[in-house]
């Protein structure tokens, strides 16, 4: 029989070499039977792996059911439960920044008092509050005892970097065991080149004409190595707090990252789209007439379990008042006590 290649075949060296590619060899053949079965250890361990109670765990946020509410306000949340949850988020967040202005503690409260100093001063008091946000204060009983070891003036060394190695930093805090001082450095030089921090943060020689465009302006001006959106957004308000700098966010200047607040606003109105969900934000700030600022900490403690809620360091109290007045935004009617009677005007009485 002729090959295709006008030779007999058992004589053609081309077509021999073929069939020697074609045939399996003892190492291919092992080979095959190692991707097509793992080793009984590797398939022991995957098996004990789907096994319940085997130690992994996968944590779930709780939800409530779908009770029927829906809201264009908040295209992403199907329960009147969870739409009352964020109102309630969003009044603590609103009275935490309340707090921060008018009765600081800690930290803060020092930084207000320098803020009403010279111009030493003022800077000593922004160099402190970056500080604070940078380190980030712990959940607890004393949430600025770290803050408050690793802190130094503005004149006077960093921590060394054993000591940074060992720091506890908070949950909102940029700091990174393996960075050193460099993002520490990094901030101190940008302001040395900016004529201080608090020119730098308000735009150097072109001055911004509102607040909205000074909180835009730190915002960009704070892009340095190792600081995150959500310190440079705290720092901001914390020094808007402070009274240190006349800045008002316009928007939560969302990352694409996985940034918790980012995350948190785009399950809230159901978009990836970063124009539209700075509009559906806007929307839903405008309509419960609540600061942008509070939605920060606000979307970000909404979309947590119970326990990661985070105070920031500065606990405040709900007003169940300004809950229900949010929900009623919303189109959440309160619950009515189960032995209340509706008069006439429709209001409950029991």
């Amino acid at each position: 029989m002729f090959c295709r290649h006008g030779r007999r075949e058992d004589l053609c060296p081309i077509c021999a070499r073929e069939k020697k590619k074609r045939k399996p060899t003892a190492s291919s053949a092992t080979s095959h039977s190692s991707i097509a079965r793992p080793p009984r250890a590797v398939a022991e361990a995957r098996a004990s792996a789907r096994k319940p109670g085997s130690g992994v765990r996968v944590r779930k946020l709780a939800r409530h059911a779908d009770d029927g509410w829906r809201s264009e306000l908040l295209p992403g949340v199907v329960s009147s439960r969870d739409a009352l949850e964020l109102c309630r988020q969003l009044v603590r967040s609103r009275a935490r920044l309340d707090r921060l202005a008018n009765d600081p503690l800690g930290p803060y409260a020092t930084a207000a008092e320098l803020a009403g100093g010279d111009e030493r001063q003022r800077e000593e008091a922004t160099w402190l509050l970056f500080q604070v946000a940078y380190y980030g204060p712990v959940e607890g009983e004393h949430p600025f005892a770290e803050i408050a070891r690793l802190s130094v003036g503005w004149d006077d060394p960093l921590p060394d970097d054993e000591l940074l190695r060992t720091a506890k930093i908070g949950p909102r805090g940029a700091h990174e065991h393996d960075r050193g001082t460099r993002t520490l450095q990094a901030y101190r030089e940008w302001a040395v080149r900016g004529g201080g921090q608090l020119a730098g943060l308000q735009g150097g020689r072109v001055a911004q004409p509102d607040a909205a465009r000074r909180f835009d302006a730190g915002f960009r001006a704070l892009a340095l190595p190792g600081l995150g959106r959500g310190p440079r957004f705290e720092f901001l308000l914390s020094l808007a707090c402070a009274g240190l700098l006349d800045a008002t966010p316009w928007s939560l200047l969302l990352d694409p990252g996985r940034d918790p607040v980012t995350v948190a606003a785009k399950r809230a109105v159901r978009t990836d789209d970063a124009v539209l969900l700075q509009r559906r934000i806007g929307a839903l700030a405008r309509e419960l007439d609540v600061p942008i600022a509070a939605f920060d900490l606000g979307l970000r403690n909404w979309d947590a379990p119970v326990k990661g809620r985070l105070t920031g360091g500065v606990p405040v109290e709900d007003d169940p008042d300004e809950v229900v007045l949010l929900g009623q935004a919303l189109g959440i009617e309160p619950e009515q006590p189960a032995d209340a009677e509706v008069d006439g005007a429709g209001n409950a009485t029991v």
